[in-house]
């Protein structure tokens, strides 16, 4: 079997094979710790661990597997917004001047931001004398 047919084979299977063991492994550690069999709910607790690999990788292999329609419609989208938005005229906002402008002041936070660092004004340094 030459590898891109394997990988195909593994790739198709990859979901059933990590949903029955997710679902076997929850089913065996409820049941174990229902009944208070240790045995049991530690294979349901490694069967668990072991499904959860194999769904993000069969995750990130949907996500690269995009096609032209896909990258088209999301390009299609992303032109569209842009249309909008310069409708709405909210790329107009704050432009600054051609010559550069004033020097930016400290800006007021809103109100229901808490900032990690308090803006403070700076003080001139004192001099030692």
């Amino acid at each position: 079997m030459n590898p891109v047919r394997r990988h195909h084979v593994v790739s198709r299977y990859t979901p059933i094979l990590a949903v029955s063991l997710l679902g076997t492994g929850l089913t065996m550690g409820v049941l174990g710790m229902l009944g208070r069999n240790d045995d049991v709910e530690r294979c349901g607790i490694f069967l668990t661990l072991t499904a959860i690999p194999l769904l993000v990788i069969r995750a990130i292999r949907e996500t690269h597997q995009v096609n032209a329609a896909q990258l088209a419609e999301a390009d299609n989208a992303g032109y569209v917004r842009a249309l909008d938005h310069v409708a709405r005229g909210l790329l107009d906002q704050n432009t600054p001047r051609p010559n550069g402008g004033d020097r930016a002041t400290v800006e007021q936070a809103p109100g229901n931001v808490i900032s990690l660092r308090p803006h403070r004004p700076r003080h001139n340094e004192r001099k030692a004398q």
